[in-house]
């Protein structure tokens, strides 16, 4: 829909300077409408759609909380191996952060720097905890966040009106999946 509301402003672009332009006029008039009408199609802004927005400003928000997590695992995490899944989400979301602060920019999308009060909740409650419970806490609560995550990146990747969101979701589901399973085998091996 957008992209036919683009076309057809670019559409009457071109009309209304041709109108402006007499008929008999050739040669450098002609060029000069094209000319014209090139730039003002260069200044018709697509405005983003409010849920790709959301989809953006909440992931980015996530990408905090989880970060913030990681960072707990590597140093409360009883178990080796979830110190190094924290270590990995680390580096893994931090990059994740970084191309999603650089797509916003490109769109225009402010973001804010912290979580939510629930994440932020969240991470106060594993913060209380220690050794096997930490652990066990840290592997549901990672479960339980990638699922929803995997489920809403699959949507956007589906459903985004922006092509550049659509194509950052889409991208991004195949590490989202791999974290999903490094999270099960995680939990698998500790049984």
């Amino acid at each position: 829909m957008k992209n036919i509301t683009l076309f057809l402003y670019a559409a009457l672009s071109v009309c209304l300077l041709q109108a402006c332009h007499p008929a008999k006029n050739t040669g450098a008039a002609d060029d000069d409408t094209v000319n014209m009408a090139a730039d003002t199609l260069k200044k018709v802004v697509v405005p983003i759609d409010k849920d790709d927005i959301k989809f953006i400003t909440d992931i980015y928000a996530a990408c905090i909380a989880e970060i913030q997590l990681g960072k707990l695992a590597k140093q409360q995490g009883q178990d080796k191996r979830i110190k190094n899944f924290g270590a990995m989400m680390v580096k893994d979301i931090t990059r994740g952060k970084l191309r999603l602060a650089a797509l916003a920019k490109a769109k225009k999308i402010t973001l804010v720097d912290s979580v939510t009060t629930a994440d932020q909740q969240a991470i106060n409650s594993l913060a209380k905890r220690s050794g096997r419970d930490f652990d066990n806490a840290y592997l549901g609560k990672s479960k339980t966040d990638y699922k929803k995550a995997y489920d809403i990146f699959q949507g956007v990747a589906k459903h985004a009106d922006d092509k550049d969101i659509k194509a950052f979701a889409n991208k991004n589901i195949l590490t989202i999946k791999r974290h999903l399973d490094d999270i099960d085998a995680i939990h698998d091996s500790m049984k």
